[in-house]
């Protein structure tokens, strides 16, 4: 179900509605700001796996980019401003900052009033955001936005335990194949979680890692999770969580247990996503909420008759099947700093998002891509530099560079200080590893041979 939210702003220029064209959703925003306000925004839409690009607006000062991960993440709600401006002798957009089904906020694009008036623009129940519409001219003079919400009767249980720190939902899904949890001392710290979508696996955490993640696998879509068990302290920290599945299995209590107590579970039905609240200053979780699905009903097979005895057919014999190449971890190169942390291995590497460099704390310089032709082309050695920066407890990578089969990156970052490579003659890169904590201090590979085909 569509629900159009808006517009917000002033009545002059000429309307737009980017919802005509039917687009899926938004990978990126592109905002236009002068020392007035907003003067444009250019969005790039997914269509049946292409993307298109609408601007409104004129560009007279500079432009700054919002970028998503899309599918996986999507805009649900906007921050706004808007007042009268002199230039334009009108009312125009004076503000904009998008939040997002990762809990992340971008920065405020535009400028800020004395005498304006705020608004929001967002949809029910954290929906998607699909598509903009509004009035443009000379800058941009209104916005409003179209949302998707779930037509599944899904149930949204509301995050237990504290009610500061930013909010994240990261959605709903098929459901949970994986639970990875971190403690810090008495609370909970990190939570990662595995999902299923359709034939993919979508991956998404919230905290910091500061040790090991302990696991809890479930056997989906044999095996669901029907009930989270979990407490928190005084603080409003989340303590610990504990799982039920539909085996009737519980998992190991992760964290210590504190006195207040809370269950989440609907009758009948699965959970298939989880939403919740982290600590702006040291990321603990201050609360974790989730989404229920109906669990889906089996439909009957109907019985067949009962087929008349034939002589038995000999069973050819199937070829071997070749073993897969086991994956072999090479050493992390850089400085001691951060904490540890292993996204394990897979087929292949598709696509390299650095920023600034890292797998640490997304900067305002943004993120640089380098997007590989896979599987055609792989990654066989990551080369970079590491160094002492003032301020920095430790070595941090200062510069990372990916070499293909095919071709060389830029570089990522400065090349300064001690240089290293990653690589293992006719092998391919499948999987990272390192050190990290706002930074990224340490950076190790996962490897499986080249096989020929």
């Amino acid at each position: 179900m569509s629900q159009k939210v808006g517009p917000f702003g002033g009545n002059k220029g000429d309307a737009f509605d980017d919802s005509v064209f039917g687009y899926n959703g938004v990978r990126k925003v592109i905002v236009g700001e002068n020392g007035n306000g907003v003067d444009c925004i250019k969005i790039e839409y997914e269509k049946d796996g292409k993307f298109e690009t609408q601007m409104h607006g004129s560009v007279t000062g500079v432009l700054k980019e919002f970028v998503l991960n899309y599918p996986d993440e999507y805009i649900t709600s906007i921050q706004a401003s808007y007042s009268d401006v002199a230039r334009y002798n009108t009312t125009i957009v004076k503000s904009l900052i998008f939040k997002t089904t990762h809990g992340r906020k971008s920065p405020m694009y535009g400028q800020i009033a004395i005498f304006e008036t705020d608004f929001v623009v967002e949809g029910n129940c954290g929906a998607k955001l699909t598509g903009f519409h509004g009035r443009s001219g000379a800058a941009l003079f209104a916005i409003g936005a179209h949302f998707l919400s779930s037509s599944s009767p899904v149930k949204q249980l509301e995050p237990q335990g504290g009610d500061r720190g930013y909010a994240w939902d990261d959605g709903v899904y098929d459901g949970v194949s994986k639970i990875s949890v971190t403690q810090d001392g008495s609370y909970v710290s990190y939570v990662k979680f595995k999902y299923v979508k359709g034939s993919t696996s979508v991956r998404h955490s919230h905290g910091k890692v500061n040790q090991e993640p302990k696991e809890f696998k479930v056997d989906y879509p044999n095996e669901f999770i029907t009930s989270m068990e979990g407490t928190y302290n005084f603080c409003g920290d989340v303590t610990s969580l504990t799982f039920k599945t539909s085996k009737c299995r519980i998992s190991p209590v992760f964290g210590k247990v504190s006195s207040k107590k809370f269950v989440l579970a609907v009758k009948d039905h699965m959970l298939v996503g989880f939403r919740g609240r982290n600590s702006e200053s040291d990321n603990a979780l201050r609360a974790l909420g989730a989404n229920f699905a109906p669990v889906p009903t089996l439909v009957p097979t109907p019985s067949l008759p009962v087929p008349a005895p034939v002589a038995p057919v000999p069973i050819p014999v199937p070829a071997p099947v070749p073993t897969q190449v086991p994956a072999k971890k090479l050493e992390a190169k850089g400085g001691d700093g951060g904490a540890m942390w292993d996204d394990g291995f897979y087929e292949d590497v598709r696509k390299e998002l650095v920023a600034g460099v890292g797998h640490g704390k997304m900067s305002i310089l943004g993120t640089e891509e380098f997007v590989l032709d896979s599987p055609n082309e792989y990654i066989i050695s990551v080369e970079g530099s590491y160094d002492k920066v003032f301020g920095v407890e430790g070595e941090l990578v200062t510069m990372l560079r990916f070499k293909t089969n095919k071709r060389t990156s830029p570089p990522f970052g400065l090349d300064a200080g001690t240089t290293f490579a990653v690589e293992m003659k006719d092998h391919k890169i499948v999987g990272f590893h390192g050190k990290a904590g706002d930074f990224v201090h340490q950076v190790g590979v996962h490897v499986t041979q080249i096989t020929k085909s």
